[in-house]
């Protein structure tokens, strides 16, 4: 049973795709420039560890945004199948030629 309110033209997935990006994208960063806040007082190394951190949060969200992306794109065009295809004409014109070999005798 579907709730009230929602659409079904893709409204409701497109946005939690947006927030769904937003927490990727975000929490990376987060976290890293926490540990790389509480890395520069332990080690006393200041700026250039939280620069560092910051920077792996940045790489790591980014990545985690592309693979969403790229899994919701692949997932909106299935792939058409390789078999060929064989028209009705085609099929029609195989069995009008295996019934000449079988009228003629020739089995080759």
């Amino acid at each position: 049973m579907k709730p009230k309110g929602i659409k079904s033209d893709g409204t409701v997935s497109t946005v939690v795709l947006i927030t769904q990006i937003g927490i990727g994208m975000m929490t990376p960063i987060a976290l890293c420039a926490v540990l790389g806040y509480f890395v520069a007082k332990w080690t006393g190394w200041d700026a250039w560890v939280f620069i560092v951190f910051m920077f792996l949060g940045i790489v790591v969200g980014y990545r985690n945004v592309w693979v969403m992306v790229r899994k919701y794109t692949r997932d909106e065009k299935p792939e058409e199948p390789v078999t060929p295809h064989i028209s009705e004409a085609e099929a029609e014109f195989r069995r009008w030629k295996e019934e000449k070999k079988a009228e003629s005798g020739d089995k080759s």
